[in-house]
């Protein structure tokens, strides 16, 4: 099971190992529980990923009660839960986590630092069940060998100097002023948010076909995420992602009214 919207990245590497996706809706609490229910009875799920706290598109956070209600399932119906923290640094501190509430039972934690130093550090980490946990060694063994252990130290060093932390904080710091003025100028451009502004993303209704628009809009230089990217069976939709940290100057939003126009 995974969430729609989702990742398309996501979709397609499940795809490859054999899974069959089954989409749930997501909605501003967590995963349509109802479909969840339905397939957890039809079809005995093994595996569900979530992005739970700021999920992307969206921004939504999973509430306490949605969590509850997965993990009940899960134990129910004998199925995992993947549980992707990738936007962790940026979140709020308040905010549920899958993995806390369970004690790594039926949860599997994944998170790192690409989202809060820099892309290319491919360091991360998981936490799971004990008798997972060799086998999700040798997975990442045989698939990728080891991490490089110069971008391991500087990462510790980072940790260990509290520069990550500060890094962190400056971090929430601009995103919010940058997300304050993307939604401003979003709003004067005509869209609507399909969520309330949160994070790092913005889940934005443009009211036409995005795949048109986004093809326009690179064509002007900037790139953008069309909501088909983020539907498993790939259908059109007049959603867009947005991040607000590229989206916060005036003349992106005056090329997309008049790219909006030509669409």
């Amino acid at each position: 099971m995974v969430e729609e919207p989702g990742w398309a990245v996501e979709f397609a590497r499940l795809d490859a190992l054999g899974m069959r996706i089954l989409p749930v809706p997501r909605t501003a609490q967590g995963p349509d529980l109802e479909v969840m229910a339905r397939y957890c009875e039809l079809h005995a799920p093994k595996l569900f990923v979530s992005v739970s706290v700021l999920h992307n598109p969206t921004g939504h956070c999973l509430s306490p009660g949605s969590a509850h209600r997965v993990l009940q399932l899960a134990h129910a119906h004998n199925f995992h839960v993947v549980e992707d923290d990738t936007y962790s640094h940026i979140a709020p501190d308040s905010a549920t986590r899958l993995c806390a509430l369970d004690g790594l039972q039926r949860t599997i934690y994944v998170s790192g630092f690409a989202k809060i130093l820099a892309p290319n550090w491919r360091v991360g980490y998981p936490a799971a069940p004990a008798d997972l946990v060799e086998r999700l060694l040798d997975t990442k063994l045989l698939s990728t060998l080891t991490t490089p252990a110069l971008l391991e130290k500087a990462l510790a060093w980072c940790i260990d100097q509290g520069q990550l932390r500060r890094h962190a904080e400056r971090i929430r710091t601009r995103l919010d002023q940058a997300r304050a003025r993307s939604v401003k100028l979003a709003l004067q451009a005509g869209c609507t948010f399909a969520a309330e502004p949160a994070g790092l993303f913005g889940w934005v209704d443009t009211g036409v076909d995005t795949d048109a628009l986004s093809q326009r809009m690179l064509d002007q230089g900037y790139l953008l995420a069309s909501g088909a990217l983020f539907h498993a069976r790939r259908e059109p939709s007049t959603l867009m992602r947005i991040n607000f940290a590229t989206t916060q100057e005036a003349r992106f939003w005056e090329v997309f009214v008049l790219d909006r126009g030509a669409a």
